[in-house]
């Protein structure tokens, strides 16, 4: 028995000094270049040369596949940030909450803020690297949970759809009203990158925000729903759909069939029963044709930047609409060969992403355009 195990810690032993080989001698080769599509302008310009991180992403040498990219993200320890809850009630008397990030700074009034938008049943300790980026420049952090997440309250038998922006509207509008002087910019990740999208494609030059980062959007989320995603992933993103039902079931029981909805076997399933059928639509024709985040996507006025991986195991490339970034100035597209779904992990630091950092970095880059050139691209709300 003695001698099998020191075989087999010989065989592990020279399988990790190998891998370790190949990592050394192949460093340079795992440092990938970046696609960028976009459509040459004044702003494109300033952008690519203020913002660095654009030219190259360099994944863990050991951590360069895809599913891992994706699955460390929720193993990785998060820094030690503070929120403070605030609930805001909403027109209809529903609530939502809004985490702010307790900062160690002392921030001013005209101290820019950041709307962060976590994935599909995310909250604010799913994007804590994000919140801590935003205080490592200087920029007020608030997360944006949609009605009944992030552990709140349901107090109306609504959930958010996939693509509504009135709530989000109606947070923007109190962020202005709030604090007037300062300039308000947004981040979203998965589906809070499809919320994003929406709001600002569906109020275009109105939406009160300077520019904005998506970070691994799905664009077409119709086709991404019928198509499905592969497993592990459909299998979470069910379960936790499920879970958020399962916790407002009382809530919500007058406008739906629970036990109908937690039978569902698919994403698009649960969507028809669940969101077309609370929102009134006839058919998920319709539903998609006030959710899809791609439905106003050329309408989009501000600055805004996306970030795609082509190895992406939940939001297939081919739904990249690469065409858009190079016809609309506005737009610019950072695709990465490695990454994963909200993934772009480069150590495994507690601290914000090489995804995260790019975005701080291509939000101050806009904000530090318009200050220079505000005539051309100052955002005016109506």
């Amino acid at each position: 028995m003695g001698v099998i195990t020191a075989i087999f810690l010989t065989v592990v032993f020279i399988g990790c000094i190998l891998v370790y080989m190949k990592a050394f001698f192949n460093e340079n080769e795992n440092k990938k270049l970046i696609e960028l599509h976009y459509k040459p302008s004044a702003l494109a310009a300033h952008v690519i040369s203020r913002c660095t991180r654009l030219a190259e992403f360099s994944p863990l040498w050991w951590a360069s596949n895809k599913h891992l990219q994706t699955l460390l993200t929720f193993f990785i320890p998060k820094p030690e940030v503070e929120f403070e809850r605030q609930f805001l009630q909403l027109k209809d008397k529903g609530i939502l909450a809004l985490d702010w990030l307790k900062s160690t700074k002392k921030l001013k009034k005209r101290a820019p803020i950041v709307i962060v938008l976590p994935g599909l049943t995310g909250d604010a300790y799913s994007v804590s690297r994000t919140c801590q980026g935003a205080e490592e420049r200087g920029m007020r952090c608030v997360v944006f949970n949609k009605r009944g997440h992030g552990d709140s309250p349901l107090t109306t038998p609504k959930l958010q759809s996939f693509g509504d922006p009135l709530d989000f509207r109606q947070v923007v509008k109190y962020l202005c009203a709030k604090y007037p002087e300062a300039s308000i910019t947004a981040i979203g990740y998965s589906a809070g990158s499809a919320l994003l999208a929406s709001y600002l494609g569906e109020y275009g030059s109105s939406t009160y925000l300077t520019s904005a980062v998506c970070i691994s959007p799905g664009y077409d989320s119709e086709a991404l729903f019928e198509n499905g995603c592969s497993q592990p992933y459909h299998f979470i993103l069910l379960y936790n759909l499920k879970k958020l039902l399962c916790k407002h079931a009382s809530a919500l029981s007058s406008v739906l069939d629970i036990s109908s909805a937690m039978a569902c076997n698919t994403l698009l399933e649960f969507e028809e029963k669940v969101y077309c059928k609370m929102y009134g639509f006839m058919d998920m024709h319709q539903y998609w044709d006030k959710n899809n985040p791609n439905r106003d996507i050329d309408e989009i006025s501000i600055p805004i930047l996306c970030i795609n991986s082509l190895d992406d195991p939940i939001c297939d490339k081919e739904l990249i609409p690469f065409d858009l970034f190079t016809s609309l100035p506005n737009f610019l597209l950072a695709a990465t060969a490695k990454g994963g779904h909200c993934g772009f992990i480069d150590s495994l630091s507690t601290g914000p992403t090489w995804a995260d950092k790019t975005a701080f970095d291509y939000l101050v880059a806009v904000l530090d355009f318009l200050e220079q050139d505000d005539t051309n691209y100052r955002i005016k709300g109506k």
